[in-house]
Order: structure tokens, then sequence, then C-alpha cells
């Protein structure tokens, strides 16, 4: 009657759905709940992914094999260097998005 699972990610905000990713990506059996299969990976009324702060956070995840840059790419309006003023350590990329087409794409490619 209970199926088994492996891991089970309760939220599927930016953070869940990058738990459920690498949780399956191991070989895992994975149930993400949500209370609103519309909100899956929702984007704030600022869509962006990205800036100096959020950007290295994007980029350690993608370097552990994360989804957030990737999908980020896949549902970019515009790309942008932010500070480009100031020297190479503080230029920083941003993209912003789609809100719609960002949680698509998480639904299609996670």
């Amino acid at each position: 009657m209970f199926s088994e699972y492996d891991v089970i990610v309760v939220g599927a905000g930016h953070a869940g759905c990058e738990a459920a990713h690498a949780a399956a990506t191991m070989g895992g059996k994975v149930l993400l709940c949500t209370m609103n299969m519309n909100t899956i990976a929702q984007m704030s009324c600022n869509p962006a992914m990205g800036g100096v702060a959020k950007g290295q956070i994007v980029r350690e995840i993608d370097a552990l094999g994360g989804m957030s840059g990737i999908i980020s790419d896949k549902s970019m309006i515009q790309f942008r260097m932010l500070n480009r003023s100031k020297g190479p350590a503080m230029w920083s990329p941003r993209t912003q998005n789609d809100r719609m087409r960002f949680a698509e794409e998480w639904r299609l490619d996670s």
C-alpha cells in the first residue's frame, strides 16, 4: 500500500528541488512533497539569479552538479555582468528569468 523511498524532500522551493535532483542523480528513489504543483521552484517578484552574493551560491551549486545555473540559462530573458567598473574579483553575473519558464524547466529537467 505504501511506497518506499530512499529520500523524502518536503518543500519544492529552490533548495528542495536541488536536494531532490541530487538524491535522484545518486540513484535514490525520491519523493518531493509540495502543497501546490504550480509553485515548484517559484521565483520571487524579482526573478533574478546571480548577483554578488546569490551568484556565488549558484556557482557553488553548479560546481557540485546542481541545476540552478542550467535552469537559469534555459529560462533567461537577459544577462548582465554587474560591477564591471570595479576589478574582475567584483564582477558578478546575473540573469533575469521568465518566472513561468523557470518553474516549467525545473519540472521538465529534474
